[in-house]
């Protein structure tokens, strides 16, 4: 439990100082790598330093460094293309509003972490087949959704929307794949979870809370119907699609 909680101030302490460093220089480049590298720095934490050396515990660690790498290489890639971040224009130069976003990324990393420490917590962590080939399904799609739509931009100068491929039954199975990532993060430790470790469960709900309610959907559906409000492509696009489940949402 106590590893937890420095975990905790560990992670506080990489983001404090990547904000010092990103205000200081306007940038939004250290925004993504610092948010992966956390993840990634945790996992190889407990599993080196809390128990033994085993192909369950280093199924889970990989699982976290494959989506941390990919997810971090990707987003680097793209923040360096683009030179900047708009979703930071309104509050990047403002100390206040920029520290509560990192200090939000910290918690975060945090809580969505906590499968991760627990499973690696556990003195007898078992290997769950189904619960990888999940995850692997969410790093999957998340990967050829986020290419896919990064392609498409880059071709199109960003002025259009996105409608083929993936996106062509779904808008968001970007943000799909995340969940299921963590879903099978979860899936995996929970049949060796115990007492207060089932707080983990917590993980994958954030993760949802985040994108269907907060952060992922909400604010950029807003965002593109402001965009293509004159658009009856656009306007046609919301009717024959779902926004994350077909047929379900």
């Amino acid at each position: 439990m106590t590893a937890i909680f420095i975990s905790f101030v560990i992670i506080t302490l990489i983001n404090m100082l990547a904000y010092a460093w990103a205000y200081r220089n306007q940038s939004d480049h250290l925004t993504d790598i610092s948010y992966s590298f956390c993840f990634i720095a945790t996992s190889f934490y407990f599993l080196l330093g809390y128990g033994d050396i085993t192909p369950p515990r280093i199924v889970l660690t990989m699982m976290v460094f494959l989506w941390g790498l990919r997810l971090g290489g990707f987003l680097f890639y793209r923040i360096c293309k683009m030179g900047k971040d708009s979703r930071f224009d309104d509050f990047r130069n403002s100390k206040s509003g920029f520290l509560k976003f990192w200090i939000l990324q910290s918690v975060s990393i945090w809580i969505i972490a906590l499968p991760v420490m627990t499973g690696l917590l556990v003195q007898k962590l078992t290997l769950t087949i189904p619960a990888v080939l999940l995850w692997l399904c969410g790093w999957l799609l998340e990967s050829a959704s986020d290419w896919q739509k990064f392609t498409f931009k880059s071709s199109n100068n960003n002025s259009d929307f996105i409608n083929t491929g993936l996106y062509s039954s779904i808008r968001h199975p970007n943000y799909l794949g995340e969940i299921l990532v963590w879903l099978g993060i979860f899936w995996y430790v929970a049949p060796s979870l115990s007492g207060w470790m089932w707080w983990s469960i917590i993980s994958p709900a954030w993760v949802i809370i985040l994108l269907v309610k907060v952060s992922g959907i909400p604010i950029i559906e807003k965002s593109n119907q402001l965009k293509y409000k004159d658009n009856p492509s656009y306007k046609s696009y919301l009717q024959k699609t779902w926004r994350l489940i077909p047929c379900i949402y």
